[in-house]
């Protein structure tokens, strides 16, 4: 019993994958390790080779957002450490501490200076 490759619409619906992430920096697979034979495999390679590139596109995309949040998130961290600093928000210290310790146990290392003032 033979399943139809559906190629085309394979494609098609990677292509609409492709349209609705954020445009990825230049990735893409390399050329197949073996010889195509036939139309059969040529459609498979296609497909496989698309699979792989939308992959490695959508793990760029990925990875720019995380750094991306990253960065956000550590520029509210400096923020609310340098407010935690005057008395007038004290109330700041604890969220800040909670906010050190989740980035420690979730990077493994201890939170970079800022780069402001005298101390970065």
């Amino acid at each position: 019993m033979s399943k139809e490759l559906r190629t085309e619409a394979i494609l098609s619906m990677l292509a609409r994958v492709r349209a609705a992430m954020p445009p990825p920096p230049a990735v893409h697979p390399p050329a197949p390790d073996r010889p195509v034979e036939g139309v059969e495999d040529f459609e498979y390679e296609t497909v496989l080779n698309a699979l792989e590139s939308v992959a490695a596109d959508l793990g760029a995309a990925l990875e720019s957002a995380h750094a991306k949040a990253t960065a956000d998130a550590l520029g509210i961290y400096y923020a609310a450490e340098e407010l935690a600093r005057d008395p007038a928000h004290a109330e700041l210290i604890p969220h800040v501490e909670a906010m050190r310790q989740a980035y420690e146990r979730e990077v493994g290392r201890m939170v970079p200076r800022s780069g402001k003032g005298s101390g970065g």
